[in-house]
């Protein structure tokens, strides 16, 4: 199971490497000469900006789930030490507390 997780973690880091990387391209084309279209585009530089944030830190949780993985501590609450519910690790595959502990 351990392996499983693994590998979907690793293939939702890719895509979210991907998308990083789009943005990088898509703020790499420059701007547009007329004024009004590029307050759009400085509306839109927010929201990629807000996207490239979200990506980043799913990567860096999910890569840490990974390390959990191979050291053997995933699934296990760092708060009480108690096994963190199924059910929630399948709503939030990262998370690193139960839900008592987290709230």
């Amino acid at each position: 199971m351990s392996e499983i997780l693994k590998v979907e973690f690793t293939k939702r880091i890719v895509e979210l490497q991907s998308r990083v990387s789009s943005i990088h391209q898509d703020f790499a084309e420059g701007r547009n000469a007329d004024w009004s279209e590029q307050a759009g585009e400085r509306e839109n530089d927010e929201v990629l900006n807000a996207l490239e944030v979200e990506a980043k830190i799913e990567i860096q949780q999910l890569s840490n789930a990974i390390t959990r993985i191979e050291n053997g501590s995933y699934g296990i609450c760092q708060g009480c030490g108690e096994d963190i519910a199924r059910e929630r690790l399948k709503v939030q595959p990262a998370a690193t507390k139960c839900i008592r502990c987290a709230e």
